[in-house]
């Protein structure tokens, strides 16, 4: 009898450590997935910027063109250049924040992958106590 409950105990345990093992690789692999989603939305962002900006500099140009004002020289320049100076540092301040977002998932999968072996150690370790113990008693 108590050789059946030390395997029962030991089967029970590897069980629950292939539970664990599997959660860990669930979670990083929606990690993973949060990190690529990421990564395509800082894309439609880039493209949507690039979009306004062109609008926003084709509209300057129209207006100084029915104006009369030569786009070659002066203000109208300097106002195309700050216009593209935001654009370039909104490019930048996504990436960086795109960035940083794909390492912290990347991070998180990883750490979901970790602790699942963890947790499956634990109950392992449980199970062999168990056994031991169902054995002894």
């Amino acid at each position: 009898m108590q050789l059946i409950g030390a395997m029962a105990s030991i089967a029970a345990s590897r069980q629950a450590a292939r539970a664990h093992e599997q959660a860990g690789v669930d979670q990083a692999r929606a990690y993973k997935e949060q990190a690529a989603q990421a990564e395509s939305a800082a894309k439609d962002k880039e493209l949507e910027r690039l979009v306004k900006i062109r609008k926003v500099l084709a509209s300057q140009r129209a207006a100084w063109s029915a104006s009369g004002i030569d786009a070659g020289t002066g203000s109208p320049v300097t106002v195309a250049q700050r216009s593209y100076q935001m654009f370039e540092l909104d490019q930048g301040a996504d990436l960086i924040n795109t960035r940083a977002q794909i390492r912290s998932f990347n991070n998180s999968a990883d750490a979901a992958i970790r602790m699942g072996r963890i947790k499956a150690r634990g109950s392992l370790m449980s199970g062999a106590v168990n056994a031991l113990n169902t054995w002894n008693t």
